[in-house]
């Protein structure tokens, strides 16, 4: 190829519309920013999604059928950023539409678990997806768990891009333990809100937990934090996360979501120091190892959780905060984000 390389990045970025900001559509936007700073690249962003409401995907996809020829005209790559309801329904189409028209392509798939949803399919399902975006000129995925997966099964040039935050230049590197732990997240039952409540409940009262985030009304139709020992603290702004997650000893995230990716509050709070108390579910021990940056915990037990949170003490508080920012390094944007880079001038 002469001149630039010109990309047309086909994601979604957050809008307006609340229901468009998730982690998928922030951490796209946030590559988009940085791969757009490299002189050689000629990058144009495409939003997939208009309709924002429940199902309503289908009638952008069905769009896309059409529009898709017209608009990758000009472009030397055609990147993909998606999540798991469009490998499985409109990417195969776009995918040939794409190599009818001698593209390469890059497929970024976010999140974690599409290995289990791959084998669930039907074999002619698997078939059109093994002849199609997973033989994309670059194959990228987000967790350790589904680069083993898909190598086994044959296929190449897989690329491991974690999510990933940028580092911190200033924050509280030396403090005093003070037995304040938080949760910030969706607030959902499979995040081990239920096992925090009750931990909570078993807890000298010097302790605290204070949790963070908008209340799921699909789950919990009032606060389920009301008359507990857990103090519900609302919605925390973006801007806001890492000066909040400052003031805190360790972050609890007692997942127990087969198909978490890496939840970007975990990375942001390895950024600063801040060791996590998770579980052993899904791919959590590819962030945090065992007494080393935090600790892994049982799912689906408030005594796991509680034991975890007692663990922590005054005399070993500085090892884990020291070894939580040592691990960060394979979070890191600036790293991550080049291998992106580096396919794109590859491929």
């Amino acid at each position: 190829m002469r001149g630039k390389v010109k990309i047309l990045f086909f994601a979604n970025f957050p809008t307006k519309d609340v229901r468009s900001i998730g982690g998928a559509a922030t951490l796209s936007k946030r590559i988009y920013d940085f791969i757009k700073k490299d002189s050689n690249l000629d990058v144009e962003h495409v939003q997939i999604r208009k309709f924002w409401k429940s199902k309503y995907q289908i009638i952008d996809y069905v769009i896309w059928i059409f529009r898709f020829p017209f608009m990758i005209r000009g472009y030397d790559i055609i990147s993909f950023h998606t999540t798991r309801d469009f490998h499985v329904s409109v990417a195969p189409f776009l995918w040939i539409w794409a190599k009818l028209f001698n593209k390469k392509i890059v497929y970024h798939l976010f999140g974690g678990g599409f290995h289990v949803q791959y084998q669930r399919l039907p074999k002619f399902y698997r078939f059109i997806l093994r002849t199609t975006i997973l033989n994309s000129d670059v194959f990228v995925l987000e967790t350790k768990q589904l680069v083993n997966y898909f190598e086994a099964i044959g296929l190449k040039n897989i690329i491991w891009l974690p999510n990933s935050r940028k580092s911190i230049p200033n924050f509280s590197k030396e403090k005093k333990f003070k037995k304040k732990f938080v949760f910030i997240s969706r607030i959902v039952p499979d995040k081990g809100i239920p096992e925090i409540i009750e931990a909570a409940s078993q807890l000298p009262d010097d302790y605290q937990i204070d949790v963070f985030g908008p209340i799921d009304k699909n789950y919990y139709k009032t606060n389920p934090f009301i008359n507990t020992r857990v103090n519900y603290k609302g919605i925390l702004h973006h801007d806001k996360v890492i000066e909040t997650l400052d003031e805190y000893d360790i972050l609890l995230m007692p997942t127990y979501i087969d198909r978490e990716g890496y939840p970007g509050i975990i990375i942001e709070a390895l950024s600063i120091g801040v060791p996590v108390i998770t579980t052993d579910c899904c791919v959590m021990n590819e962030m945090i190892t065992h007494e080393y940056n935090g600790l892994l915990i049982k799912k689906r037990s408030a005594k796991a959780l509680e034991d975890g949170i007692k663990f922590f003490n005054e005399k070993n508080y500085a090892v884990y905060k020291k070894n939580a920012l040592s691990s960060f390094d394979n979070f890191n944007s600036e790293n991550v984000f080049k291998k992106l880079i580096n396919a794109y001038f590859t491929v």
